[in-house]
């Protein structure tokens, strides 16, 4: 077997931060938000308050290594992150659906920038998203940013996906 490299069939025992180590999330997930929010809207790396609603996005990712990458932030602030993925022609108070749609895209994206930096094939399951995201797994692995002076986490931990 090569280094880093798995058989076919095994299954990776390396932690989420070591698969994926907080540079390299930061810099997919800051690339996507130039990109998808807005080339003036910028993700930084500081620790915010919890958020007052949570709301979380998720998706994972099934392969040698299953995991999950769970994006959180207040309600009002995946809100505005619809209305950016949106277009500035969005107006008026958004459905429900709307807000599920676009925040669970984006949780789609930045998981699929972090799957293309494992060192092997992998797929991603469909976003889902909620009030209340299914629990971490012990390897979990936060990374803390601020947008728009609003705490939005990205969480990264290895987990057993149901199928």
């Amino acid at each position: 077997m090569s280094e880093g490299l798995l058989e076919t069939g095994e299954t990776c025992t390396m932690t989420a931060a070591e698969l994926l180590p907080e540079d390299s999330v930061r810099a997919v997930a800051e690339e996507i938000w130039l990109s998808f929010i807005g080339a003036e809207e910028f993700l930084i790396p500081l620790e915010g308050d919890a958020p007052a609603s949570p709301y979380s996005a998720w998706v994972g990712i099934d392969g040698p290594w299953r995991g999950r990458v769970v994006i959180t932030c207040d309600r009002s602030v995946a809100e505005d992150l619809t209305r950016c993925l949106l277009g500035e022609e969005t107006v008026g108070d958004l459905s429900q659906d709307d807000v599920e749609d676009g925040f669970g895209e984006l949780a789609n994206v930045v998981g699929g920038g972090l799957k293309a930096l494992l060192p092997e094939a992998s797929t991603l399951t469909l976003p889902l998203v909620g009030a209340t995201p299914p629990a971490h797994g012990e390897d979990a692995h936060v990374i803390q940013s601020i947008w728009r002076g609003q705490s939005v986490d990205i969480v990264l931990s290895s987990v057993p996906l149901q199928h």
